[in-house]
């Protein structure tokens, strides 16, 4: 039934512009066919559609929109935006490789949204470079598939500001890190308000998680950002906190040889 009623609409762009206008006014069949520039005929025919489904009721020569019908109506609109929104967020979604655990379009409302592309392939970097170095906050939670330089220095400079970091990592990174500038490892590890965990578990999207606000990286296959989300949905929030618990549940706190 749903599938036909979605299949009755999108039959006719007449059908849904209908509906708007009978949410704002009743109408007859005439008021209907000057106000969408449509025959009379076709006016007709589709407000009987209308209450024969029991969208709309005939009074006093004029067709009402019921209950029934103004449901519908919301139901096909939030569809249609939210498949739009899928669309504007095509650059994101495809780096994201958990359908099944993506983010909901509607938590993304009034995120701002910014992708890479061949003219700009630097983009995300920069956005989530110059959002991290705006943010005051305590705490800060992140899971990441890769150790970034770029990405050191504004989270350096939160955690000397007293911010309590956790950052979960996948296990060869953090042996890589290790291997390549011991010293600085063991000095990084001996921060006190910063805990890294590494995970032998595939990490192959990024999160870091705020007091307020939140971002979702997305990467392509070599480990580049493709796509940088920044939102304060306390819906994405609450996603992203149980996603990053997840990992940080299975994960292993590194810990430090001592001083060299």
């Amino acid at each position: 039934m749903a599938r036909e009623v979605v299949a009755f609409l999108a039959g006719s762009p007449d059908r849904l512009a209908l509906l708007d206008f009978l949410a704002e006014e009743p109408g007859a069949p005439r008021d209907v066919a000057d106000a969408l520039g449509v025959s009379g005929r076709s006016a007709q025919r589709n407000l009987a559609q209308f209450a024969e489904r029991g969208w709309a009721e005939k009074r006093d020569g004029a067709y009402h929109l019921t209950t029934r019908g103004r449901l519908v109506r919301e139901t096909y609109a939030d569809c249609l935006d939210r498949m739009d929104r899928i669309d504007e967020l095509a650059g994101f979604y495809e780096h994201l490789p958990d359908g099944d655990g993506a983010p909901d379009p509607a938590w993304l409302a009034d995120a701002t949204v910014v992708t890479a592309d061949p003219d700009h392939p630097q983009e995300p970097v920069t956005r989530y470079v110059d959002a991290v170095r705006s943010i005051e906050t305590d705490r800060v939670r992140m899971l990441s598939p890769v150790l970034s330089r770029i990405f050191e220095r504004p989270h350096a400079e939160l955690v000397r500001k007293g911010a309590s970091t956790d950052l979960v990592l996948p296990a060869d990174r953090v042996a890589a890190a290790r291997e390549k500038n011991p010293a600085k490892f063991e000095t990084v590890l001996a921060v006190p308000s910063f805990t890294l965990y590494e995970t032998d578990d595939p990490v192959e999207f990024g999160l870091t998680v705020t007091d307020d606000r939140t971002f979702v990286l997305a990467y392509d296959a070599d480990g580049h950002l493709r796509a940088c989300v920044d939102g304060t949905d306390p819906d994405l929030r609450a996603w992203a906190v149980d996603r990053f618990e997840d990992y940080r549940r299975d994960a292993t706190e590194v810990e430090g040889f001592g001083p060299f």
